[in-house]
């Protein structure tokens, strides 16, 4: 047909077209030339895609801490704690001992523990006290054995009866071994001392403690006029002495620690300086017939969190932190940290030198009477 004369070109003449050298080159330049063109498309939008896809990088927003607002206190003019008339002692709160009924010293682990204590105060060479009493006040619960044991330790044994309220059945702690814990508040009786310093029983000391009667915040207080108290709570005493430190949250903590990394305006009941006065011991006791008036989940330590809380009329006030610690690493331990609160037997935190420094403590104490005794 004529249309194809013009239009189909025959095989022939293709091939020969290709076997052309300048037509050759041209087409397989072309060819190239598509290729480059299509692998770069490809190329532009792969890269494309990435960027679309690809998250940009967020900057986390710098973590602002605002500072921990302090209450006011009212100094009261008193005789300066170093002062020769003044008499200090540390002291320790035993109870439900359960080894009462054997004539063991090793049963009840809470008696080795205070046991230990009373070896760090009076007799260790590295950490021993330089002639400030021992207490040891123990409940009803506390077989002769032991009391005399303690005693033999050099400790003064003073007994004590627990402490309730008219009404004080609402008081449920966490757990039933806490059930007796408010006979710690009969340190505030002993007023034969201007200060006191309660401790737990489960304390490791690196040095001595004496110092700590001299920290600014064990110093006098003034209890404030009309700020805090309830019709239905007991009168206050005029003057006060709560000396501690903000609990620490847990073991990711800085030394010393900073202030972030406390629970402010929270203190732990295992720790702490007070001056002893009846009058006080009395407004506990008001307390304890006050239904929820703190939780009691943990007995006496939210008690006195409430007593001496910070909005209220004899907010406790900070010692320095190197005096004691809990959740202890050894980040604290070459700080210089004074005193551990924690279980020798069982520690909850930190590495081999914090562990091997509570076993140690412990059978140095056994090998110190062991040579003097022959226990």
């Amino acid at each position: 047909m004529i249309w194809q004369r013009f239009f189909r070109p025959s095989l022939p003449t293709t091939l020969a077209s290709l076997r052309s050298p300048k037509k050759g080159h041209w087409l397989l330049g072309l060819a190239c030339a598509t290729v480059f063109l299509l692998l770069t498309s490809a190329l532009l939008v792969r890269n494309q895609m990435v960027k679309t896809i690809t998250p940009k990088k967020v900057e986390k927003p710098k973590v602002v801490h605002e500072p921990v607002l302090r209450p006011e206190y009212l100094p009261a003019p008193a005789v300066p704690t170093n002062s020769t008339g003044n008499r200090y002692a540390f002291a320790t709160w035993l109870s439900s001992t359960e080894g009462a009924n054997s004539d063991s010293l090793d049963d009840d682990i809470y008696f080795v523990a205070t046991r230990l204590l009373v070896w760090q105060v009076l007799h260790d060479p590295l950490t021993k006290s330089s002639g400030i009493d021992m207490v040891v006040m123990v409940g009803p619960d506390v077989s002769e054995t032991h009391r005399e044991r303690l005693r033999k330790d050099g400790a003064i044994v003073r007994p004590m009866e627990l402490v309730h309220g008219l009404d004080d059945a609402w008081i449920v702690p966490k757990f039933s071994r806490w059930s007796t814990v408010m006979g710690k508040l009969r340190a505030w009786e002993m007023e034969e001392y201007s200060r006191v310093v309660l401790l737990d029983g489960d304390m490791i000391l690196q040095s001595p403690l004496d110092d700590i009667f001299d920290d600014p915040g064990v110093q006098l207080m003034r209890t404030k006029p009309d700020v805090g108290r309830l019709p239905d709570e007991p009168e206050l005493p005029d003057e006060y002495v709560l000396g501690t430190y903000m609990e620490i949250g847990g073991v990711r903590h800085s030394w010393p620690p900073k202030e972030w990394e406390h629970n402010p305006r929270y203190f732990n009941a295992g720790f702490f300086v007070l001056k002893p006065d009846r009058k006080m011991f009395e407004y506990f006791l008001g307390l304890l017939d006050l239904n929820s008036r703190f939780d009691p989940t943990y007995p006496e330590q939210n008690l006195l969190n409430y007593a001496f809380r910070w909005d209220g009329a004899m907010p406790w006030k900070e010692i320095d932190d190197v005096w004691n610690i809990r959740f202890a690493t050894e980040k604290d331990l070459d700080g210089g940290v004074v005193s551990i609160h924690g279980k020798w037997w069982h520690p909850r935190s930190g590495g081999n030198q914090l562990r091997d420094l509570m076993l140690s403590k412990r059978w140095q104490m056994h090998g110190y009477y062991m040579g003097r005794e022959g226990l």
